[in-house]
């Protein structure tokens, strides 16, 4: 392909830009910028470089996918891509607000060191809670999320609520729509705490790290056993939504550590069993104070991807029996590939929109890039800090766009100009976390040849494409992700 010959031969006037990689013995896979994808025999492959393709189907299909110029691509190519980066339009849509430093748990993947429970000067005042609503409502963004975070969100109950009620009020007069999501480890859940939670249509998350003894001694609770705390509440709360006519359902997040990866099928029942349809197999991140135990909890590259396969084939194989659950990794791909509009879940995004699409709030006022950043400053790193909270709103918002953090992190983020990534044939499915960047290289600028994250990247890529070629698996994928099959643009 290389030869300077064959080079001239090809008709670039036709044939739009594209990525390729060889994909197995028999065929390529191409990839473009609006996220099409299409396979093609080694046979066609040459065929189609060389702009010799015999094959009218072949050729229809490639012209739907923005592979081959006609009159219209100009057109055609400009508005796929405006869908799919249609995020690029937002602002600060997820206002992430931690109201208290102090935790009840230690958990042994802790990303930063929580405050004691006495640490009652590590909680947020009602003046700093009132200036941050303040500064959310007035960015420009029409659908706002708050999401109350780590540490424990219900230690400082009285802020929650009263953030809560404030952010209602300006919603109602400023005709905004807000959605609340509480993170929590449930462990001082009360009645009355539901009852608000339902009033208030409050999105529920915890964490669930699988069986009794694993989720204990990753999630180290002194008081009593923090798994049964889990299981009785998210099992309240979720009859509470039910009988409440809400579609919500108590959300609860896996972190993959060592002591997993044996019981990918006993995981997966348990989520099943508590209702819960949809699991996130989210790989152990080895931040700050989880980095002390890294021996304990981490694994090698290989052990993690034989994980993640052993648990999707259990899972496709329960799909095929009609019981409903999807992996949301998975999920987060699957929709880059088989959709034309970007997932909305920002960190896994180019650029990750950190600074501009979400925002986190410390319990003292200061605004961070987002909440892994806020983290950092925990452990005594505060240069990535966008600004604090200041007299009015407009000084804030200012004061936030227009930070030396905000600048670096869409930089940092973006992977168009990282040599090597913008060559992929995955570059429209993956992403570039500059926190993750920092920790194994410290530099905000991934290391291409040492990107761990990168090579997880490409490992799930490789299994996903494979798997969407047989047709089976293909409806299952269509049905995670909402898509009529019949009517699937992008297959």
């Amino acid at each position: 392909m290389l030869n300077i010959d064959n080079i001239k031969k090809n008709k670039f006037n036709k044939v739009w830009f594209f990525r390729f990689k060889k994909f197995d013995d028999k065929s390529y896979l191409i990839t473009n910028d609006v996220g099409s994808y299409q396979f093609l025999s080694n046979e066609n492959f040459w065929k189609f470089i060389s702009w010799e393709i015999n094959s009218w189907d072949v050729f229809q299909e490639l012209l739907r996918k923005n592979f081959i110029k006609n009159e219209n691509y100009n057109t055609s190519l400009s508005q796929a891509y405006a869908k799919k980066n249609s995020f690029l339009a937002a602002w600060p849509t997820l206002h992430i607000i931690v109201t208290t430093l102090r935790c009840n748990h230690k958990c042994q993947y802790c990303h930063a060191a929580a405050a004691p429970m006495n640490a009652k000067n590590m909680d947020m005042k009602e003046d700093t809670a009132r200036k941050i609503v303040d500064t959310i409502f007035y960015t420009s963004s029409e659908n706002l999320t708050i999401e109350f975070q780590w540490w424990e969100s219900l230690v400082n109950w009285e802020i929650v609520k009263y953030i809560t009620e404030y952010a209602e009020e300006k919603a109602f007069y400023l005709k905004k729509i807000i959605n609340f999501s509480l993170v929590s480890n449930l462990t001082l859940m009360t009645d009355e705490i539901l009852d608000y939670i339902i009033k208030h249509k409050i999105h529920v998350c915890t964490s669930l790290d699988w069986d009794e003894e694993t989720h204990n001694y990753n999630r180290v609770y002194k008081n009593w056993n923090s798994y049964k705390e889990v299981v009785k509440w998210m099992n309240k709360i979720n009859n509470a939504y039910k009988n409440n006519w809400m579609k919500a359902k108590a959300w609860a997040l896996l972190t993959v550590t060592k002591k997993s990866l044996w019981k990918h099928k006993e995981i997966i029942d348990t989520y099943i069993d508590l209702g819960i349809d949809w699991i996130f197999l989210r790989p152990l991140n080895p931040y700050w104070f989880a980095a002390a135990d890294i021996k304990n909890l981490s694994y090698t590259n290989d052990e993690f991807i034989d994980f993640y396969k052993k648990s999707m084939e259990y899972i496709l194989k329960l799909s095929c029996d009609w019981k409903i659950l999807r992996e949301e990794l998975s999920c987060i791909y699957l929709s880059k590939i088989l959709k034309d509009t970007d997932p909305n879940f920002l960190d896994e995004r180019s650029p990750c929109w950190a600074c501009i699409w979400q925002v986190a709030y410390n319990y003292d006022g200061k605004i961070y890039s987002c909440d892994e950043w806020r983290m950092l400053a925990r452990m005594w790193d505060n240069n990535f800090m966008m600004t604090e909270v200041q007299d009015t709103w407009e000084e804030t918002y200012k004061s936030m766009m227009e930070s030396e953090t905000t600048k670096i992190m869409v930089q940092a983020s973006t992977l168009d100009w990282l040599p090597w990534y913008n060559d992929s044939v995955y570059k429209p499915y993956i992403w570039v976390c500059p926190i993750n960047s920092y920790k194994i290289n410290w530099s905000l600028f991934p290391n291409y040849s040492i990107d761990n994250k990168k090579i997880l990247d490409y490992y799930i890529l490789d299994y996903l494409f494979q798997k969407i070629q047989n047709y089976e698996n293909k409806k299952i994928f269509d049905k995670w992700l909402w898509i009529d099959y019949n009517d699937s643009i992008k297959a």
